[in-house]
Formats: C-alpha cells, sequence, structure tokens
C-alpha cells in the first residue's frame, strides 16, 4: 500500500493494555486494517494473550455448536462475541473504530475537505465529471442528466434526490474490499455508484457508454479515518465483526459476510483531521490507466 501519511494508529491498541496497567487512560482503538492489526486490537480489547485469541477464533467446535443449535441462538455475531467474553474475559470497548472508504477519484484528489456527504459535493463531482470527458457530445449528455435529477436511470434519480443515500459510507474490515463480490458488495474502488448510476442514465437516453472514461482517468483510493464509537452497543459489534474475520482467516483463509459491517455518515462529513491515511490502489480486476 502507498499512503499519503503514517497510519498512525497501527500501535496504539497494541499499547493500550500496558498504557491502561500504568494507570493511563489513552484511547483504545479498533483498526482492521491488516489481520495483525485487528489482532492487537482485540488483544488490547480483551486483555488476553494472542495465544488464547488464536485458539478462540480457530476452535471448529463453535460452529458446529451453533450450526446444532441455530433455531434458540442469537445471530451468530452476537453469540460468537458472547463466547468470546465466556472464555477470554469481558472486554474494554473500543473508544475510537477506523474505517475504510473506498472510492475512485481524479488524478490530483487530496480529500483536503474530508469525505463530503453526496449532496455536498454534487457540485464538484459535476464539473470532475465533465472536465473529465473530452467529447461535446459526451459533455452535453452528462449536463442534462445532471439537469433532469436523473429520469431515465432510476438509481441515479434516487441518490440526488434522497438524502438518506448521501453518506458517506465505509466499511470496517479493509481486506473485505478486495474481494467484494465474493461478500456480495458493490466494488467501489472499481467504480463508485454515483458514476456507474450516472453512466446509466446517459446510455439510456444517449446510447452513449462513458463508463470507460473514468476507468482510464480516475484512479482507485482507499481513504482511512478514525470516528468515536457513537454507542456501548456498535462498540460491541464492532468487535464482534472483528472476531468474524480472524474466524473467517484461520478457518477459510479470506473474509465472508460475518466480516462485513459498514459505516454510515448519515449525512455528516469526516472532517480532514479524521482522515489517518490514503491508499492508491492497484489490484487485479481493477481497470487502471497504464
Amino acid at each position: 500500500p502507498i499512503w499519503r501519511s503514517s497510519l498512525k494508529g497501527s500501535a496504539t491498541a497494541a499499547n493500550s493494555s500496558c498504557e491502561q496497567r500504568m494507570g493511563m487512560s489513552s484511547p483504545l482503538r479498533l483498526d482492521c486494517a491488516t489481520r495483525s492489526s485487528t489482532e492487537a486490537s482485540l488483544v488490547a480489547a480483551f486483555g488476553c494473550t494472542a495465544e488464547a485469541l488464536h485458539a478462540f477464533v480457530a476452535d471448529p467446535a463453535i460452529d458446529q455448536y451453533f450450526e446444532k443449535h441455530c433455531d434458540r441462538l442469537p445471530e451468530f455475531e452476537r453469540w460468537l462475541f458472547q463466547r468470546a467474553c465466556e472464555r477470554l474475559g469481558q472486554p474494554r470497548l473500543p473508544d475510537e473504530i477506523c474505517w475504510f472508504h473506498g472510492t475512485r477519484v481524479p488524478e490530483g484528489t487530496t480529500f483536503s475537505e474530508g469525505l463530503l456527504p453526496l449532496g455536498a459535493w454534487l457540485p464538484r463531482l459535476r464539473a470532475s465529471v465533465i472536465a473529465t470527458l473530452d467529447d461535446a457530445a459526451a459533455i452535453r449528455e452528462v449536463s442534462l442528466a445532471f439537469d433532469r435529477e436523473g429520469g431515465f436511470g432510476m438509481q441515479f434519480r434516487i441518490k440526488l434526490k434522497q438524502p438518506i443515500h448521501w453518506g458517506p459510507y465505509a466499511i470496517l474490515v479493509r481486506e473485505v474490499a478486495d474481494n467484494p463480490r465474493a461478500v456480495s458488495q458493490h466494488d467501489y474502488l472499481s467504480m463508485p455508484e454515483i458514476i456507474e448510476d450516472l453512466c446509466d442514465d446517459v446510455r439510456l437516453a444517449s446510447g452513449l457508454d462513458l463508463l470507460a472514461n473514468f476507468e482510464d482517468r480516475w484512479r482507485p483510493a482507499m481513504v482511512k479515518f478514525v470516528a468515536p464509537t457513537r454507542s456501548p452497543s456498535s462498540g460491541e459489534f464492532a468487535l464482534a465483526t472483528a472476531l468474524c474475520y480472524l474466524r473467517d482467516i484461520a478457518l477459510k483463509g479470506r473474509p465472508s459476510k460475518n466480516s462485513v459491517r459498514c459505516f454510515n455518515g448519515e449525512n455528516n462529513p469526516i472532517p480532514p483531521e479524521r482522515i489517518l491515511g490514503i491508499e492508491w490502489v492497484v489490484r487485479p480486476g481493477i481497470r487502471v490507466a497504464a
């Protein structure tokens, strides 16, 4: 990964339990940037050893028991968290959580204003889209699509008009973005939904296919930011997802749907001081310009 700045939280979780014992009240951060950072975060939260955590997440008997008694148990994620509390101890809930916002942006984007909800970003989105295109007919059709707020493509119209869809959105486990189709997620690094929806609207209105323009000229980016934990229950769910993630890795070698937890900014921006780093992503399956 190529980061604009160092990932500031990688050592926080690993050091927090030691600092607690020394009487310090350092914030506990859950960071699922990598498998190792997730492990360090959970070790700090549960105050357990890495060996005890490994033994727990890799125990196949947990799945066997759940499959046999699932009709009288809560959903797997919650039940796994309860079992972890029994075996590893009651955790300290994270004070803040790292999230990962996948997108694709024009060359030169710095995120200096943070991450904006779609409604606040729309004027600049329109300008960026038009600046990407060379063909006059394509520019005209894009302008018409924005002016009519969709009309041919339903999803484009919905996203422009309904603030409930304005985000910004993010995922808890960075690795989920590497194979999103396997966990039924949209591939935001391949192309943001709003651009796909715009291209669909233009294609339905005029027959023009514009998607390749953005695949060739916009760069996939993963923006890592930190946000305060919203409530005790959200902290528990985040720890549960992190446990599921390590369990998926131990037993399957890759994330599953249980590793998916999403952030919704609910139409509030992520300020630039909360951005920890920007990864410019190159991976198989993502079309990028040479």
